[in-house]
């Protein structure tokens, strides 16, 4: 395999697992009382929309253990970490079936 070869499997494997593990430790860390702070894309663009308002503080107060707070500041922030968790759990599941399906070839 080449280098090409290489990159474009270990891209595969562990790209995404990587930025949603880095999503939700950017989002567990956030300060959910600051409004300064957002991590939407639209907004960093200068839109004042953002489709997903206030899920990066609610996830922040989830993580804080303020559920009252998590779910007023918006209803899908802990079913947000829940699906993040499970995708990043399923990500590892298929890498250690291809991992295993690999060592009997």
């Amino acid at each position: 395999m080449n280098i090409s070869g290489s990159f474009k499997k270990l891209f595969f494997l562990h790209f995404e697992w990587m930025a949603l593990t880095a999503g939700l430790i950017l989002m567990a860390l956030l300060d959910p009382f600051s409004e300064a702070a957002t991590l939407c894309p639209v907004e960093r663009l200068g839109f004042e929309f953002c489709p997903g308002e206030g899920l990066g503080r609610s996830i922040s107060h989830a993580f804080r253990g303020d559920l009252l707070a998590s779910i007023s500041m918006h209803p899908a922030g802990i079913l947000a970490i829940l699906i993040i968790i499970g995708r990043i759990g399923s990500i590892f599941r298929r890498n250690l079936n291809i991992k295993h399906n690999n060592s009997e070839q």
